[in-house]
Parts: structure tokens; C-alpha cells; sequence
């Protein structure tokens, strides 16, 4: 498809908001609010997307109807057949795009689109892609469900086409002033020892570290030689103990422990 020519939003205002938090753990809520700013009424997915293990949900406007239907088996395994994701692990680099540009041709007829897609009543997409480094990404995920209030999807790639600059440079700042790369295995036992630790046992650091380097439970239970029973106990406990509920809330509140870190 010939991409759309650019259009300029009718306000910079939720961009200057935006930017006013480039250097807070706030930053990826404030993104989400400024998506919806620009665009009433879409459904929207805010993915880092890292070299190794599965895609993690930052920040959502989903209902929990649909966050338990569509964000929950993506993570799980979905991600492995979305072109979004295949994309992103073969090109590597930022851009704009319709689910149409990124398919194969036949993927509207694919099984993979009857469950996911057209069963969700999910009809179509569109996808920006935001490099961190040559490993990360930040993609965020527009879904065109059938609602009235929605934008087309010509409309929002024209005016992301515009603000993609910008939006490119605040997030790639995001990143570099809160040190929020995820560490490497090799920095596991300090960050084990210091997140958490004054709330969380050590066996429950564990099971965390696991939780945000993208392992599913099984993974996890393998990984500590415990049972896939006591993996789902101590990700109750640790939950409890953050005062969270989901893989999104311990990601933030990672992000925020980091932030302090390099204040300290």
C-alpha cells in the first residue's frame, strides 16, 4: 500500500506533556494517554520487544475481557506467528506499518487469523516500530476493533507518520536516562539481592527475575527444578507483596526501582 501522506496533528499539546515526563517512570502511562489523545477510541499496546524471550505488555488500554483473550496467549505464545513481532526480528529497524504490509500474502486466511484476529473481532492493525538499541524495541500495537469511535487506520499512520520523530526521540531518551535496559544474566545475583529484597524471600526474587526476563511457568519451574504448583504460589506471594496483579505491573515497578537507583 502507498503510505499515506503525513498530517500533522491539530495539537503538539500531549507531545509537550509527553515530553515533560521523559525523565520519569511515568513516561510509558503518559504515552499511553497521549495515544489516546491523538486517537479516540483505539485500542492500543505499548511491547518492548527484546533480543531473547517473549514480548512484555508496558502499557494498555485493553478491557479485561480482552487483555485475558488477547495479551495473555500472545505472551504465551501467540507472538511466535505475528508478523509484527517476525518483523521486528528480521528487519530491525524503525518504521510504520499496516498488518497488510507485514503479512504474508495469505494471512488473512490463515488459521492463525481466524483464531486471533477475526474471532477477536479484531479486523485489522497497524504497528510502529521505535529501535532502543540494535537488540530492543519499543513497538506500539493499534488495534482496529469494530468500533464506531475508532480513527481508519490511514488517518493514524498519517498522523504518526508526523509525530514519529519526535515520538522516537522522547522514547529513545526514556530509555537511556532511567537505565532501564534489562541486565544481562550475568548481573542476576546483585539485582536478585537488591529488588525486592526488604519485601520479597529469595526463592520469590527468583521467580520475579524469571517473570521479567519473559519465561512462561513451566520455564520458570524448570529453570529452579520446582513443580509448575509452586511456581503459580510464589507468583501469587511476590504479586501480594508488590501490591500488584500482572507481568506489566512488576515490569513498571522494576523500571521505578531502577529509576531510584541511579538517583541514589
Amino acid at each position: 500500500m502507498t503510505p499515506p501522506a503525513s498530517q500533522p496533528p491539530a495539537s503538539l499539546a500531549p507531545m509537550a506533556r509527553l515530553a515533560a515526563q521523559v525523565r520519569s517512570p511515568e513516561f510509558i502511562s503518559g504515552l499511553g494517554r497521549t495515544l489516546e489523545a491523538y486517537f479516540p477510541g483505539i485500542s492500543y499496546v505499548v511491547f518492548h520487544f527484546a533480543d531473547k524471550g517473549r514480548p512484555t505488555a508496558l502499557a494498555h488500554n485493553l478491557p479485561p475481557s480482552l487483555e485475558q483473550r488477547v495479551l495473555q496467549p500472545y505472551a504465551e505464545r501467540m507472538y511466535l506467528l505475528d508478523p509484527c513481532y517476525r518483523h521486528w526480528q528480521a528487519k530491525r529497524r524503525p518504521g510504520l506499518a499496516s498488518l497488510d504490509e507485514l503479512a504474508p500474502a495469505g494471512f488473512r486466511k490463515s488459521d492463525y487469523y481466524a483464531t486471533y484476529y477475526r474471532d477477536l473481532g479484531l479486523y485489522d492493525e497497524a504497528v510502529a516500530f521505535f529501535p532502543l538499541d540494535e537488540k530492543d524495541c519499543v513497538s506500539l500495537s493499534f488495534g482496529f476493533y469494530r468500533r464506531n469511535s475508532a480513527p481508519n487506520q490511514a488517518e493514524l499512520i498519517a498522523t504518526l507518520e508526523y509525530l514519529f520523530p519526535l515520538l522516537e526521540a522522547l522514547i529513545h531518551q526514556f530509555w537511556l536516562a532511567s537505565s532501564l535496559h534489562l541486565p544481562t544474566p550475568d548481573e542476576a545475583p546483585s539485582l536478585l539481592h537488591s529488588f525486592g529484597h526488604d519485601v520479597l524471600s529469595e526463592r520469590e526474587r527468583q521467580v520475579a527475575w524469571l517473570i521479567l526476563r519473559g519465561h512462561t511457568g513451566p520455564e520458570i519451574a524448570s529453570n529452579l527444578g520446582i513443580t509448575a504448583g509452586t511456581v503459580k504460589n510464589h507468583r501469587k506471594r511476590l504479586y501480594a507483596k508488590l501490591n500488584i496483579n500482572s507481568q506489566a505491573e512488576l515490569f513498571r515497578q522494576f523500571m521505578l526501582f531502577q529509576h531510584q537507583e541511579t538517583l541514589i
